[in-house]
């Protein structure tokens, strides 16, 4: 069966790579002419504009893979089919499912490839990109978080700084307001500077306003810090600075303890979906070969073009029915297990049901 397999993977790569390589070449022709003007405006050089797509490349290789899986075996086993050489294969004594296992095994590795690509380059790219354009534009530093701000419900903390850089572990014009519950000022700091030091944010330059004295006080010190500021370190002002999307599954984890621990549960739903669906947005690769196999075979004297249209309804149908119920799920409606696997599961069962008609 090794000569089968061969063949098979040999004449699914072709069309493989031939699809890939065309949605991509279509993407960066679509985002290039809508960042041209950009590009041109404000001088850019050919390295920094290869270096954004470097860096924004690995969001469109999770998007373009299934649909090219999806379109490469659809194309290749109509083909086959359309000469033949599906029915004498079956006519030798092979199964459907042994001849589908090759190229549901491909799609396993596919779905452990976009996984590795999902959670390594995908949650910065965004963030990376938008620095990078910033940058550009004269606007900002690489790295640098311009107009932070974070509020603590927990601990009835409120953080702003007009520049925070989480890598260098300061914060410039930094302002910290904290209340009590009823939102009664306790104390109130302004400073030119912050930085994380021995596990410290030491402040400098800061006007320190403490209303828990009768009348208020107000004291300027060239540098000091509060014990009770130190409970948020920059790697957790920076999670709080970043979307769902922008995290890593660890970080993303991580950030649903500190909510449940804090009580702060209104956005939990959100959180919890992204978490989900990180893992299941790449079993999409599985899936699309898991259902293509046996709708290429049922259309497969039809030729590739009946399969072209199949292959767009059904990747407009997979994302619309996923964009639905993941927006239910983070607005809290449905689980989030169920709004970020649904999906998968309907169009896992649609393929289980055509695998077993065309047996």
């Amino acid at each position: 069966m090794r000569i089968l397999d061969k063949y098979l993977l040999k004449e699914f790569a072709l069309p493989l790579v031939y699809c890939f390589d065309a949605f991509v070449m279509l993407w960066i022709v679509q985002d290039l002419l809508a960042n041209l003007n950009e590009f041109i405006q404000y001088h850019a050089r050919l390295g920094q504009v290869l270096h954004y797509y470097l860096i924004v490349l690995p969001q469109a290789f999770v998007l373009i893979l299934p649909m090219s899986l999806l379109l490469a075996v659809l194309f290749c086993l109509s083909t086959m089919g359309k000469h033949n050489e599906l029915i004498a294969v079956r006519a030798s004594g092979v199964s459907v499912a042994r001849m589908a296992l090759p190229l549901l095994a491909v799609g396993a590795l596919a779905s452990l490839i976009v996984f590795g690509v999902n959670e390594k380059f995908v949650p910065k790219a965004r963030v990376n990109s938008d620095a990078l354009m910033n940058e550009l534009h004269g606007k900002g530093t690489r790295g640098v978080l311009d107009n932070f701000f974070f509020s603590d419900t927990a601990q009835h903390l409120s953080w702003y700084a007009r520049r925070f850089n989480p890598r260098e572990k300061w914060l410039e014009n930094v302002e910290v307001h904290e209340q009590k519950a009823d939102s009664t000022p306790v104390l109130d700091v302004y400073a030119e500077r912050a930085v994380w030091t021995n596990k410290v944010w030491q402040f400098s330059e800061a006007d320190v306003y403490d209303d828990r004295q009768t009348p208020p006080a107000m004291v300027h010190v060239a540098e000091t810090n509060f014990p009770g500021l130190n409970s948020e370190p920059p790697n957790r002002l920076e999670l709080e600075g970043q979307q769902p999307d922008d995290m890593t599954s660890g970080e993303l984890r991580g950030y649903i303890r500190t909510l449940r621990a804090s009580g702060r549960t209104g956005h939990l739903p959100l959180y919890l979906t992204t978490l989900h669906y990180r893992y299941a947005f790449p079993l999409t690769c599985f899936i699309v070969m898991w259902i293509g196999i046996p709708l290429a075979m049922r259309v497969s004297r039809s030729g590739p073009m009946m399969s072209i249209g199949i292959a767009l309804v059904l990747v407009l149908t997979f994302y619309f029915l996923s964009h639905i119920t993941l927006a239910i799920g983070e607005g809290g409606r449905i689980p989030a297990v169920i709004a970020a696997w649904l999906t998968n599961v309907t169009f896992f069962g649609v393929g289980a049901y055509l695998l077993f008609r065309i047996q």
